[in-house]
């Protein structure tokens, strides 16, 4: 064959390649823009597993928010410690109905949260830990459903 023709199959081979990545890239990325969307939960947790915020050295209790005062552009975290949960399933981590991160883990977990200007408005937003039957969010139908609120100042 001639110079001309493998340089043709060779990059015909990169293009198929290419998009192919380009499609794995589109499928994970849908998954994630189709949770940026605002998720909205039903008004009540379920009864099963614990959640627990800890920011600025305040640690929530049950109707207790624990507190970020703002200092300039300094990096806040929020750091997250959950039991009871079901071993087998993403935990889907949203603030104020938004998904920020997914956590996999055992009975107990604890993480932190990297807040973004969004998430360290003045105010109270709200956390909320949702776990999905069959780990599927697409089907809506929660397994456990954990809320804790935190404040800015």
């Amino acid at each position: 064959m001639r110079k001309g023709s493998w340089l043709l199959i060779l990059l015909l081979i990169v293009l198929v390649a290419l998009s192919a990545c380009e499609d794995r890239e589109k499928g994970d990325a849908h998954n994630v823009s189709a949770k940026r969307e605002k998720q909205i939960f039903s008004s009540k947790d379920t009864k099963k597993g614990w959640l627990e915020l800890i920011a600025a050295d305040e640690i929530s209790s049950q109707d207790d928010s624990p507190c970020i005062y703002k200092a300039g552009e300094s990096v806040e975290k929020l750091e997250v410690h959950m039991k009871e949960l079901s071993t087998a399933s993403l935990t889907y981590i949203y603030i104020d109905g938004y998904i920020v991160q997914m956590e996999q883990g055992g009975n107990e977990l604890s993480f932190q949260i990297q807040l973004s200007k969004t998430e360290l408005k003045k105010g109270f937003h709200e956390l909320t830990a949702v776990q999905y039957q069959e780990n599927n969010p697409e089907t809506k139908k929660v397994e456990l459903l954990k809320r804790a609120k935190y404040e800015v100042k």
